[in-house]
C-alpha cells in the first residue's frame, strides 16, 4: 500500500493533545477504533497504539507517552457516540487495561457482517473487500507494536484499519437496516460487553474450562479448582500467560493422581524448573484441599450427553442449521453447541424445557420458540429424561 492511500494520521504524544481531540469525538455520532497490542509472552495485552477515525480524520495515540486517560475515558463511555470496532474481544481487554473501562455504546462490525450474510469471523482485509471492494494487504500482523519509532508501513497499516472501518461502518448500517437487523447487532454487542463487565475475581470457575474435567471424581474436582485458582492469581501478578506457570494438562494429572511428592509432579507433566520454584506450593495445595469436606467440593460438572440426549440435540443442531440457511446468518451465530445443551439439559427433571440468556431477544423468536416446542412435543423428550435417570 502507498501512503497515497490513506490519509495522514494526526499524532497524540501528550495530554493536551488528547483533550482536544477527545473535545472533538465527543460531538461525533460514532467513531472507529482500534488497537494494535503486543500479548507474546504476558498475560494481559501490552498496548502499542490506539488508533481513531472520525469526521476530521485519522488519530494515533501513542499509549507509551500518555499517562492521564480521563479525557478518552469519557469519550468510551460517552452514550451519544458509537465506537465502531472489528472483533472486539482483544480490544476491549486493552482498553480496560489502558483506561479501567471498556467502550459503550459499541459496534462490532465482524457481528454485523455476519448478521447481515457475508458469513461468520470474517477478517477485516475480507470485510474491506465484501462491503467496499478495497484489496487491503495485512503484512504487519505480527508487528512488534512497542518499539519506536513505528515504520513507515506500520503506520499505514495501523491508520487503514481505522480509515476503512469509518468507511465501512455506514454502509454495513444500511444493509442491516434494509433486513430488519440493526436491532440485533445492538442487542448482540450489548450481551457482549455486560459479559465483559462481569469479571470473576474469585476465579473458581476456571476449572470448568480444563479439558476432561468432568472426568474427575469430586474431590479431585476441588483439588483441580484450587490448583487452577493459584495459577491464575499467578499468572495475572506475573503477568505472563497461564501455560507459562502450569499448563492445564499437569494440572489435571495432579488432581487425579493427588501428587504427594516432587517426583509426582514431575510424572504429571510439571516441568523441573516450575517444580524446584512453585512444587511446595503445589503440594501444599493438594494437600489442604485433601483436608476438606463435601461441603467445600464444587458442583459437580456434566457429563457427555446420553446417546438419546445426544440424538435430541442432534435434531435441534439441524433445526438451528436450517433456520440459519434462511436467514443467511452461520449457524454458530444463531446458536452454539453450549446454548443447545443447555435446551437439552434444562427439562432432565422435571421436562420443563428452558432457553439460555443467549437465545433470548432476537434469537428467541427465530429459533428459541422452536427448540422448546421440539422438546416439549416431540424429539424424544421423554426418551432424554428416562435415559439421564436410568
Amino acid at each position: 500500500m502507498s501512503r497515497l492511500d490513506i490519509p495522514e494520521p494526526l499524532w497524540i504524544a501528550d495530554h493536551d493533545a488528547l483533550t482536544d481531540a477527545c473535545r472533538q469525538w465527543l460531538t461525533e455520532d460514532y467513531l472507529a477504533v482500534d488497537t494494535e497490542f503486543v500479548r507474546t509472552t504476558t498475560f494481559y495485552p501490552q498496548a502499542g497504539l490506539i488508533q481513531i477515525a472520525g469526521e476530521k480524520g485519522c488519530y494515533l495515540i501513542d499509549p507509551l507517552l500518555i499517562k492521564d486517560w480521563t479525557p478518552f475515558v469519557e469519550v468510551l463511555q460517552a452514550p451519544t457516540v458509537l465506537k465502531v470496532f472489528h472483533a472486539c474481544a482483544e480490544d476491549l481487554e486493552v482498553c480496560r487495561r489502558l483506561t479501567g473501562v471498556i467502550p459503550r455504546p459499541l459496534a462490532d462490525s465482524q457481528l454485523g457482517i455476519a448478521l447481515a450474510g457475508h458469513g461468520g469471523s470474517m477478517g477485516f482485509q475480507r470485510a474491506v473487500m465484501a462491503l467496499l471492494e478495497i484489496d487491503l494487504p495485512k503484512e504487519e500482523t505480527r508487528s512488534n507494536w512497542l518499539h519506536r519509532p513505528l515504520r513507515p508501513e506500520q503506520v499505514d497499516y495501523a491508520v487503514a484499519d481505522v480509515h476503512y472501518l469509518y468507511q465501512l461502518y455506514p454502509v454495513l448500517r444500511q444493509q442491516l437496516r434494509d433486513l430488519g437487523r440493526e436491532e440485533w447487532l445492538a442487542e448482540d454487542c450489548t450481551r457482549l460487553l455486560d459479559a465483559s463487565d462481569q469479571i470473576d475475581d474469585s476465579y473458581l470457575a476456571l476449572y470448568r474450562k480444563v479439558k476432561l474435567a468432568w472426568k474427575l471424581r469430586p474431590q479431585e474436582q476441588y483439588i483441580l479448582q484450587q490448583l487452577t485458582v493459584w495459577r491464575e492469581q499467578e499468572a495475572r501478578n506475573r503477568d505472563v500467560p497461564r501455560n507459562k506457570v502450569v499448563d492445564d494438562n499437569s494440572l489435571w494429572n495432579i488432581a487425579r493422581f493427588k501428587a504427594k511428592n516432587r517426583d509426582q509432579l514431575v510424572k504429571a507433566g510439571v516441568k523441573p524448573p516450575i517444580v524446584r520454584d512453585a512444587g511446595n506450593i503445589l503440594l501444599k495445595i493438594v494437600e489442604t484441599a485433601m483436608t476438606k469436606d463435601e461441603a467445600f467440593w464444587p458442583e459437580q460438572l456434566d457429563r457427555p450427553l446420553s446417546p438419546i440426549a445426544a440424538q435430541s440435540m442432534k435434531d435441534l443442531k439441524d433445526a438451528v442449521t436450517l433456520t440459519a440457511e434462511q436467514h443467511n446468518i452461520p449457524t454458530e451465530l444463531l446458536a452454539n453447541k453450549r446454548a443447545l445443551e443447555f435446551v437439552v439439559r434444562s427439562g432432565y427433571h422435571d421436562g420443563q424445557y428452558q432457553l439460555p440468556e443467549v437465545l433470548s431477544g432476537w434469537r428467541k423468536d427465530v429459533i428459541g420458540q422452536t427448540l422448546l416446542l421440539m422438546m416439549t412435543q416431540g424429539v424424544a423428550a421423554s426418551k432424554v429424561e428416562k435415559s439421564n435417570h436410568e
